[in-house]
C-alpha cells in the first residue's frame, strides 16, 4: 500500500471534521459536557477511525461510500450521546449536514471529472482528495455562523418533533440522491446534457437545504411571536383591570370626601347631645361606607405591579396560596415587556401547574442584587407529573409546544442572563437571572 495514497484517502475521509463543526455549531446550549471533553472526545474518534477506513478502503478496493456510512453511523451515535436534547433534534441537524456535505463531495467530484475525464470518483484522486476537503471545509467555513446562531434559535425554541422529522426526510432524500448520484465513470458525465444536468441538480439540492433552513427559522420565530403577542396582551389586560381599580377607587374616594362635610355635621350634633352610643354606632356604619383600595403595591414598577395584581387575583380565584417578595426598582435596565413577559410566563406556568395539586401555593423572589443582576425566582406546587422531552420542560397550558419557557430562555440570554427550570418531588422551580449593568435598555 502506497503511503502516498494512503495519506490521500484519510484526507479524503476527513471531510467528516468540518461536518462535525457544522453538527455542533447549532448545539452550543445543549452540550452535555463541556467543549473541552467533546473537542478531546471528537478528536479521538476522527484519529482512530479516520486511518482505519482509510486503510480498509485502500486494501480492499472498497467504494469511499461503503467505508463511510457505517463511519457515520458512529459518529451520530458519539454526536448524540454529547448532546442534552432530543433524538429527533439531532438526527434532523445531522441528516441535514450530510446532506449539504454530500452536495460539497459531489461538486469537487464535477471539479475532478473536469481536471481527469479518464477517471472516476471510486477510485479518489489525489486532486479530488485535497478539492474534497478543501470545498468541505470552506462550506463550514461559510456556513458556521449562520448554523452558531440561528441554528441554535432552532434548536432551543422548536420543540416540535414532527417538524424536526420532516426535515430528517428531506435531508435523507437529498443525501441518497447525491450518492447514487456518484459517477461511476466520468465519462458518464460527458454523455449529452448529463453533466449540465448533474450541476443543477447540485445547485438544486444545495438551495433546497438553504430554503429549509430559513422557511423553519420563520415558522419559529413566527410560533415565538405569537406567544410575546399572546403574553402582551395579557399584559395589557392586566394594566386595564388595574386602571379600572383604581379609577373605581378615586371616584368612591372622591364621593367620601364630598359626604364628610355631612358627616362632620352629624357627628358634632351628637357629640353635642353627649349621645356617645349613637357616635360609636354611626362611626362603625361610616367605616363600612368608605372605599376600599383593590389594588396591591407590590414594587415602584407600575407595569410589573399592575400584571401581579392581575395574578394576585387570579390565585385568589382560584383558592392559590401566594407568597410574594418583590424588590424591584422604578426603572431599571430591563424593557418593562421583557419583564412583563417573563414574570407572566412563569406566573401563568405556575398557576396552570397549581389547578392540578392538592396543596395549591406560589413563591414569588423578585430582586435587584448588588445593582448588577436581577433575580426572578419562583417555586409552585404541582401535581408531580412532568411532561419532558429532551430535557425540557413542555408547559401544559401550550399543548406540549414549550414556548412560553422557550420565550423565558430566550428573553433571559438576550439580556445577558440564564433560565432554569427543574422540580423535585410535588415543586416546580423557576430561576431566571439577568444582567442590569450592560444592557441595550439603559439610557
Amino acid at each position: 500500500m502506497d503511503m502516498i495514497d494512503f495519506f490521500f484517502t484519510v484526507l479524503s475521509n476527513l471531510v467528516v471534521a468540518p461536518a462535525a463543526v457544522l453538527c455542533l455549531a447549532p448545539m452550543k446550549n445543549q452540550f452535555r459536557y463541556s467543549k473541552k471533553i467533546i473537542l478531546i472526545g471528537m478528536t479521538a474518534v476522527f484519529g482512530i477511525l479516520v486511518p482505519v477506513c482509510a486503510f480498509l478502503q485502500l486494501r480492499f478496493s472498497l467504494d469511499a461510500n461503503v467505508v463511510l456510512l457505517p463511519m457515520l453511523v458512529l459518529f451520530f451515535i458519539a454526536y448524540h450521546l454529547c448532546l442534552k436534547v432530543n433524538i429527533s433534534k439531532s438526527i434532523g441537524i445531522f441528516a441535514y449536514v450530510c446532506a449539504i456535505m454530500s452536495v460539497f463531495a459531489n461538486t469537487s467530484n464535477g471539479i475532478d471529472a473536469l481536471i481527469n475525464p479518464e477517471a472516476n470518483a471510486l477510485i479518489v484522486t489525489h486532486e479530488n482528495a485535497v478539492l474534497q476537503f478543501a470545498i468541505s471545509s470552506a462550506g463550514a467555513l461559510l456556513l458556521f455562523y449562520p448554523m452558531h446562531k440561528y441554528g441554535s434559535f432552532l434548536i432551543d425554541n422548536l420543540n416540535i418533533d414532527r417538524i424536526w422529522y420532516v426535515t430528517v426526510l428531506i435531508s435523507g432524500t437529498v443525501l441518497a440522491v447525491n450518492i447514487s448520484m456518484v459517477p461511476q465513470n466520468y465519462q458518464t458525465l460527458y454523455t449529452n446534457n448529463v453533466f449540465r444536468i448533474f450541476w443543477e441538480l447540485q445547485i438544486m439540492f444545495f438551495f433546497i437545504e438553504i430554503v429549509l433552513a430559513v422557511i423553519f427559522y420563520f415558522i419559529v420565530e413566527g410560533l415565538l411571536n405569537s406567544a410575546r403577542n399572546e403574553a402582551r396582551t395579557r399584559f395589557l389586560e392586566a394594566q386595564e383591570s388595574s386602571y379600572l381599580k383604581q379609577q373605581h377607587y378615586i371616584e368612591e374616594t372622591a364621593r367620601a370626601r364630598h359626604d364628610f362635610k355631612q358627616t362632620v355635621r352629624t357627628l358634632s350634633a351628637l357629640a353635642a347631645d353627649n349621645d356617645i352610643d349613637a357616635i360609636r354606632d354611626y362611626l362603625e356604619k361610616y367605616a363600612e361606607t368608605l372605599p376600599e383600595n383593590d389594588v396591591q403595591h407590590y414594587c415602584k414598577n407600575n407595569a410589573v405591579n399592575a400584571l401581579l395584581n392581575h395574578y394576585a387575583q387570579a390565585s385568589e380565584e382560584n383558592n392559590i396560596r401566594i407568597s410574594w417578595e418583590i424588590n424591584l426598582p422604578e426603572n431599571i435596565c430591563i424593557s418593562n415587556t421583557d419583564l412583563c413577559i417573563t414574570i407572566g410566563n412563569i406566573l401563568d406556568n405556575a398557576m396552570t401547574a397549581c389547578v392540578e395539586a392538592k396543596e395549591r401555593y406560589i413563591k414569588l423572589t423578585v430582586r435587584v442584587h448588588n445593582e448588577s443582576n436581577l433575580y426572578i425566582i419562583a417555586v409552585n406546587s404541582f401535581s408531580g407529573k412532568v411532561r419532558q422531552k429532551g430535557g425540557r420542560y413542555l408547559s401544559t397550558n401550550r399543548k406540549g409546544s414549550g414556548i412560553g419557557l422557550s420565550s423565558v430562555k430566550t428573553i433571559a440570554e438576550k439580556n445577558g442572563g440564564t433560565a432554569r427550570f427543574h422540580h423535585e418531588g410535588n415543586e416546580f422551580f423557576s430561576e431566571v437571572v439577568m444582567n442590569v449593568t450592560k444592557n441595550e435598555n439603559c439610557i
